[in-house]
């Protein structure tokens, strides 16, 4: 504001102007820096120089160059300068959400004047963006919190449920397969009895992190309480579920957990049913695959049975 324009304004004016932690920078109607002040100068990566008689595009190319001011989001600097041009004077009053590359927020409000000139104002809402950030990842914590098993990070029983309804619903709507496996610890009590509650829980953990690994990302894994866990496999045929469920038996039986006793071993049990195509739901694919896994304890436990075979 050092041009004859602005002379007339109170000094105090331009004093707070220059001097406040905003930034303020006004642009003439073709798009040239009248003025700027230090703060403007910090966030949009120039300080210590003066940009006066340069153009907002002259901007927009040093902080490419440089790496400084904006952080730069999209795959390449030409593909940002281009989302930066074409939002530039898009409406008369534009505000925007910037975050820059030292980590703070600004919230940027372009107005531009009848005549042509515009008017650039920039708040630093770095507290209000941690804040909201804070919130969602406690709200998004709240939520796993509400469909997790504690112990085993697995999905809890009313979550599971919920889903294996949406699943038989959707399955049975397409006509796809939907395969549902109960697991069962074979002999757990005989693990709490003998090393303590303590063990029993560092088995289950360990449980629960070998089916995980053996399974896909659009599988859901749930514990239905104690010792037994499910899973349900979209899209899947009973062969292809039970070579998956061999494989995690297989896994397990091999893997020593030195943290309950040296060289301690334990083994599983599943049972697997596909859902019917007709005259089905949630309530009979669990009873067939409980009897599944009910015939996998009779015939000696560390198996998998598929239900009617």
């Amino acid at each position: 504001m050092d041009q004859p324009a602005y002379a007339a304004l109170p000094p105090v004016l331009l004093h707070f102007i220059r001097h406040s932690e905003n930034g303020v920078a006004v642009f003439d109607a073709d798009d040239r820096f009248i003025f700027h002040n230090d703060a403007f100068a910090r966030m949009f990566g120039f300080a210590g120089r003066s940009m006066v008689g340069r153009t907002h595009e002259d901007m927009l190319v040093l902080m490419a160059e440089t790496g400084r001011g904006i952080r730069i989001d999209p795959p390449s600097p030409d593909a940002w300068l281009a989302q930066m041009r074409a939002r530039h004077r898009a409406s008369a009053v534009r505000n925007v959400e910037v975050d820059l590359v030292d980590g703070r927020w600004i919230l940027l409000s372009e107005q531009v004047h009848a005549s042509g000139e515009l008017l650039m104002f920039c708040s630093d809402i770095t507290r209000q963006k941690n804040a909201e950030r804070a919130l969602a990842d406690a709200h998004a914590e709240l939520e796993r919190i509400a469909i997790t098993d504690d112990l085993t990070g697995a999905f809890n029983r009313r979550h599971f449920s919920s889903q294996l309804d949406v699943e038989v619903a959707r399955a049975l709507r397409y006509g796809t397969p939907l395969c549902l496996a109960l697991l069962d610890l074979d002999r757990f009590k005989d693990v709490n009895d003998r090393y303590g509650h303590a063990a029993g829980d560092t088995v289950l953990r360990h449980f629960a992190g070998m089916v995980r690994r053996e399974l896909r990302s659009s599988d859901l894994f749930g514990r239905i309480g104690g010792e037994e866990f499910a899973v349900l496999m979209p899209q899947t045929g009973t062969q292809d579920a039970a070579h998956a469920l061999r494989r995690i038996a297989a896994a397990v039986q091999n893997a020593a957990l030195d943290d309950v006793a040296p060289g301690f071993r334990y083994t599983c049990s599943a049972g697997v049913a596909l859902l019917p195509a007709e005259q089905a739901g949630s309530s009979e694919l669990l009873a067939r695959a409980d009897y599944a896994l009910y015939q996998a304890k009779e015939k000696g436990r560390n198996r998998v049975e598929i239900d009617g075979s």
